[in-house]
């Protein structure tokens, strides 16, 4: 990027008069020793060391005076404006096509390249480039890349939001199963503690009855007892009473015996539901929430895009540069 505050035009053509822009900025002059690649900018001895200290540009490339002249507007040169540097080779500037492999070289590549490829100066078939087919082609191409990108960015835009409201939907519809469920084991238990309050209504008042009976039947003890005591003097009166007492406490005897066996009340058991303990013991009991595969089909996919650049002549390999011999 350019250094802020540069004017690249304050000292006239570099070819002329290669003077330290950021000196003349300053309304100083001092001659320019070196060129900095990044900024496009040329530099004094003073600049170039605080040019090489500071962090922002300590990393820029600077060239000098000799080379940085072949690639400066205004020169005659077949790399005007031309920064464009071989990955190989930081400090070389590209100047070769291998139109066999579609890839670019500079003058140290050629020298080691051991191949037949015939390479051709970029200077030679880089005329009027925009003016070609095939460019225009290429930025037709970039710009249906573009808007199916686009596309691709706004669907995931609105997937985004189907998920939050999925969300929300799946949450609720848990929440409302939850409570159904509460609901029904709530009234299943309800109408449980009905039939037990049932039961024991009817226990108590057949134990009601019993405990009646035995007051009937202690009365008629009782009674038997104070007329045999009773009767004094009198031996007919007494054994009449005998045979009254003696008949009637067989009677008596005969209920007692009945009251015992009936002294029991119906027996009553809470039990689980076999069908709800094997389902409240699933992993599933209460439900699941499982995956529902639905494939993003993009605009366009990777294969459409490394074709539209086939197509526009520039093949990229794995790892980013332009061509490879």
């Amino acid at each position: 990027m350019e250094v802020s505050g540069k004017h690249t035009d304050a000292v006239g053509p570099v070819c002329d008069a290669p003077v330290c822009q950021t000196c003349a900025d300053a309304g100083n002059r001092a001659t320019a020793v070196k060129l900095c690649s990044v900024c496009n900018e040329w530099l004094c001895q003073t600049c170039t060391e605080y040019h090489r200290r500071l962090k922002a540009t300590r990393n820029h490339l600077l060239l000098d005076r000799d080379t940085a002249s072949e690639v400066q507007p205004g020169c005659d040169n077949e790399h005007q404006n031309a920064f464009h540097y071989c990955d190989n080779h930081p400090t070389e500037l590209l100047r070769y096509l291998c139109p066999t492999h579609n890839s670019l070289h500079c003058g140290d590549c050629i020298a080691l390249i051991k191949s037949s490829c015939k390479m051709v100066k970029i200077s030679n078939i880089s005329k009027d480039v925009r003016n070609k087919v095939e460019f225009t082609e290429l930025l037709t191409q970039i710009e249906e890349l573009m808007k199916s990108v686009d596309a691709l960015e706004s669907k995931l835009y609105s997937l985004k939001e189907s998920v939050l409201q999925n969300e929300a939907r799946d949450i609720d519809q848990v929440t409302r199963h939850e409570q159904a469920l509460i609901e029904k084991i709530k009234a299943s238990s309800a109408s449980i503690q009905d039939d037990i309050k049932i039961a024991r209504s009817e226990s108590e008042f057949q134990l009601g009855n019993m405990e009646d009976k035995c007051t009937e039947l202690r009365s008629v003890a009782e009674q038997l007892q104070n007329g045999l005591d009773e009767t004094n003097g009198n031996d007919s009166e007494l054994f009449i009473t005998f045979i009254k007492a003696k008949y009637l406490l067989k009677s008596t005897t005969g209920e007692l015996t009945e009251a015992k066996d009936q002294a029991k009340v119906r027996s009553y058991r809470f039990t689980k539901c076999v069908d709800h303990e094997k389902l409240f013991d699933s992993v599933k009991s209460f439900g699941c929430y499982e995956e529902k595969v639905k494939e993003i089909q993009p605009t366009q996919s990777a294969e459409q895009s490394e074709q539209l650049l086939l197509d526009a002549g520039l093949l990229i390999d794995d790892t980013g540069k332009i061509g490879n011999c």
